[in-house]
């Protein structure tokens, strides 16, 4: 017995290991415990390097004078904190999406797009690649400048024998690009050997700087550069070593006029500045398709290098201040090279931190755009990129588009046009991945539980402002414009990209807030002044109800609209779930299709008066249930299916292919409909069942109407002559004159004024009848008539109608007649009549009495609504 437990124990552990990775390669989470030959770097030399090197690019040995001279020790300490802070509260996000499951190629993009979906990620998929193939055009930039200024024939440092002209100058960068070119191509393990070389060399210039403040002497006689217009190049900038009068010089900010701009500097500018050397916290993540354990990796090599690049830089800053004069950092901002003993050293680890960072971004670009191809987010457009990969799983076709972007930037060839570019883009990619953290925590869901702990709303909503406010510091106008490029991705890929199994955040949150709104919608605080139709229609087969459903989604007026259906059967009958499942996925095929806002029910059971009863009683959540049941007439007349009709459906195809797609397959679920009944003798309802749903709406305490004759419903267009929406205030016997005690009369005012307002119907004529037996009556009639209108603030002309002689001397069947065709001939341009239902009798022997009095008073009408009030809906107080 033990054994046969162990045997069934190992084989249910080896199913739902299969099933897990089934789900994971299903689910877009990837492909679980499946090997890649592709995932080959750890966390040091795939994380941490590229992080950090990104982190230092040119800052750390170009820009730190700059800083320190103009923002002083104390601005300086504050703008490296507020810029750790901000990059630490992203980077918590980061952790946390990034341990709530695998995480396979395209970095950011792949959580943001796997946690908020298909159009926010895509967008901002783009908007990262963009920051990658610009920043890495800046590195590169930055590096020919750093060469040229180096060995150039004007003004080398080290040797004067390149050329300068621009043309030179792309020409060098050409040749840089292809170096990087080939390095990219070769794989992520070249990428990372050359990284590890270049972190190498980097730390040793690094160890070299830092030991260099402690026994470097004062020096008196360093030289402004020969491109510095501020100074004579005879005058004397000076070294002072370590030196308390230094600091207190340092201490201070003294923004002034930047030598190699020729503008004042300020605290933003100088910020802006410095806040680049940090939106190289994603180099490690966009490596995450090439990583052996993605979760683990960028969490902890992504803080560790923050954290090391924090340190360091702190440091620099306060040796800088206690060594070096302010007159030399405002004015030589490659002294480093300068006051170092070992001469070339800080020159050659500018050179290897620069080519770094663009190599990263090069690379992280060309995984991001992979990313996006296998996505489908632009479509055809980056077909190519799918199909284009090594044997070993490197996305060479990505790698040579991402190399032909960069190569067409670097023709542009002008650092400050595409600099600021930089900063705002990586600033919106922050504080989406901020967003998406955010939205994940506050729609708690109990998939997301994050192995990473040490994070909360509270982070992310701090990373996201942040991150946005930064990026209207560092450039307003850029982080505008790179706002109005992300919406309109935003709208593109949303009308573009074909639906995805990866979920939606927004239904997360939705539900949540729903949720919580339901629960505070209390039914007892109800008040008459804010009464709205909910309705909830009854609908045996929509092939019948097309024009119907859409007429009663234009009288809701903002309400609840619920189409409710009784499918006859049994859920225990043999494939009864599967026809269940097929018709509930048609009818909201066809609610998407038609563009209504209605929630559809479904119920199951043999007897069509009971799943009816059921509807009317479960229809709704909440607070939010209907206040009217809408009804078909019980008609014998053959029923038209307007679904087979060729203008039956809305037939303009969308202009975005994924609504065309939309559009398509819910016409593919809308053929799986029943077919209408051919026969009368086919019907699921009697007469008497018929008569009792009416009886049980009112009991219920529901308002009742009755639709005949919408297959003949014209919407209103154009016309020479008006159009008229009908009201029939007086019930066929009336008992009194006094309409405004009438609830029934109050209804038909009331929606009647609901569907004039609509726009589509806004061209119409609102019509009242005003009944009565003479001409002098009638008077007397429309001016009561008018004067509740008027009260009511209904806009409606009042028509006086005067009924047949001898009318209350005729039986009840003469006056049905007499009234039907009294309606007939007053309703020649009638678009929609709405007409007082009488009550149904108590006796149910004279069920088919009553359905007859209603056919005759009904025939031959145009689109008619049989209404029955039993709630007050209007209100003369403020």
């Amino acid at each position: 017995m033990t054994e046969e437990r162990e045997s069934l124990l190992r084989a249910s552990i080896q199913n739902l290991s299969k099933s897990i990775q089934h789900y994971g390669v299903e689910s877009g989470l990837g492909p679980g415990a499946a090997a890649d030959s592709r995932k080959t770097l750890g966390t040091f030399s795939g994380v941490f390097v590229p992080c950090t090197l990104s982190m230092f690019s040119a800052i750390l040995f170009l820009r730190m004078g700059y800083i320190v001279g103009y923002g002083g020790v104390i601005d300086t300490l504050v703008m490296f904190t507020l810029s750790f802070f901000i990059v630490m509260m992203t980077i918590l996000s980061v952790c946390a999406i990034s341990t709530n499951g695998a995480v396979e190629g395209g970095g950011a993009y792949f959580m943001i797009s796997r946690s908020i979906g298909p159009e926010f990620g895509g967008a901002m998929g783009i908007i990262f690649f963009l920051a990658q193939i610009f920043g890495s055009t800046v590195y590169l930039l930055g590096l020919v400048d750093a060469i040229v200024d180096s060995f150039g024939v004007d003004g080398g440092n080290f040797g004067k024998f390149l050329p300068e002209h621009d043309h030179w100058k792309n020409l060098y960068g050409s040749l840089l690009l292809l170096l990087m070119l080939f390095v990219v191509l070769i794989g992520a393990e070249m990428f990372a050997k050359t990284n590890l070389v270049i972190f190498a060399i980097v730390s040793v210039t690094l160890i070299i700087n830092i030991v260099n403040f402690f026994i470097q002497n004062e020096i008196e006689d360093i030289h402004p550069p020969s491109d510095n217009s501020l100074l004579n190049s005879t005058f004397n900038l000076s070294y002072t070593s370590w030196s308390k009068e230094t600091f207190l010089e340092n201490r201070g900010s003294n923004y002034t006029k930047d030598y190699t701009t020729q503008r004042f500097t300020s605290f933003e500018t100088v910020f802006a500045v410095l806040f680049t050397g940090f939106t190289g916290v994603f180099a490690g993540s966009n490596m995450s398709g090439d990583l052996k354990n993605a979760s683990k990796s960028i969490p902890f090599g992504t803080v560790l290098s923050c954290v090391v690049s924090y340190v360091i830089y702190i440091f620099l800053s306060l040796a800088i201040a206690f060594t070096c004069s302010r007159m030399l950092l405002q004015n030589d901002y490659l002294f480093l090279e300068h006051i170092c003993k070992v001469p070339g050293v800080t020159t050659a680890g500018t050179f290897c931190v620069t080519f770094s960072a663009s190599l990263g971004a090069f690379i992280g670009a060309s995984r991001i755009l992979e990313a996006l191809a296998l996505d489908d987010i632009l479509g055809s457009l980056l077909v190519i990129v799918k199909k284009g990969r090594s044997r070993r799983g490197n996305p060479w076709v990505a790698v040579v588009v991402s190399w032909a972007f960069l190569q067409a930037l670097l023709f542009v060839g002008s650092l400050n046009l595409i600099a600021p570019f930089v900063a705002t883009f990586s600033l919106l990619t922050y504080a989406t991945v901020n967003m998406a953290c955010l939205a994940l925590d506050l729609a708690g869901a109990p998939n997301f539980r994050p192995t990473f702990i040490y994070f909360n709303k509270y982070t992310s909503l701090i990373g996201f402002v942040s991150s946005i406010v930064m990026a209207f510091v560092v450039n307003p106008v850029y982080a505008s414009t790179s706002f109005g490029i992300s919406v309109m991705l935003f709208i593109f890929i949303m009308f573009r990209t074909p639906g995805s199994s990866w979920g939606y955040i927004s239904q997360a949150l939705i539900f949540h807030q729903v949720r919580k709104y339901l629960l505070m919608l209390d039914t007892r605080k109800d008040h008459v002044k804010f009464w709205r139709p909910s309705i909830l229609f009854l609908c045996k087969n929509p092939r019948t109800c097309i024009p119907a459903i859409s007429f009663l989604n234009d009288m809701k007026k903002g309400g609840l609209y619920v189409i409710g259906t009784n499918i006859v059967g049994d859920l225990r009958d043999p494939g009864f779930v599967t026809k269940l499942e097929d018709q509930n996925m048609a009818w909201l095929s066809l609610v998407q299709l038609l563009g209504v806002k209605a929630f559809v029910e479904t119920t199951v059971d043999r007897d069509v008066r009971n799943g009816i009863q059921n509807l009317i009683m479960t229809a709704g959540l909440g607070g939010m249930t209907p206040n009217t049941v809408v009804i078909g007439f019980y008609d014998t007349s053959e029923s038209k299916d307007f679904i087979s009709e060729p203008d039956g459906l809305p037939s303009k195809k969308p202009l975005f292919s994924k609504l065309r797609r939309t559009q398509a397959e819910s016409r593919g679920h809308i053929d799986k409909l029943p077919e209408i009944e051919t026969h009368s003798n086919d019907r699921r309802i009697t007469v008497d069942s018929y008569i009792g749903v009416i009886k049980d709406v009112m009991s219920l305490r529901k308002n009742l109407c009755i639709l005949r004759h919408f297959h003949k419903l014209k919407r209103p267009s154009a016309s020479s002559s008006p159009l008229y929406i009908d009201v029939w205030p007086v019930p066929p016997h009336p008992t009194s004159t006094h309409i405004e005690d009438d609830t029934t009369s109050m209804f038909l005012l009331q929606l009647s004024c609901i569907l004039h307002m609509v726009g589509s119907w806004g061209g119409t004529r609102l019509r009242v009848m005003a009944t009565s037996p003479s001409q002098i009556i009638g008077e007397t009639e429309k001016v009561q008539l008018e004067g509740i209108l008027k009260i009511l603030r209904i806009e409606a002309h009042v028509q006086t109608v005067i009924l047949a002689e001898n009318f209350e001397n005729l039986t009840e069947s003469e006056k049905y007649q007499s009234l039907n065709r009294t309606m007939k001939e007053n309703s020649q341009n009638t678009v929609v009549t709405f007409m007082y239902l009488p009550r149904p009798p108590p006796e149910e022997g004279r069920n088919l009495e009553y359905l007859e009095k209603l056919t005759i008073l009904s025939e031959d009408l145009p689109p008619t609504l049989l209404v029955s009030g039993l709630s007050k809906v209007t209100t003369t107080e403020l």
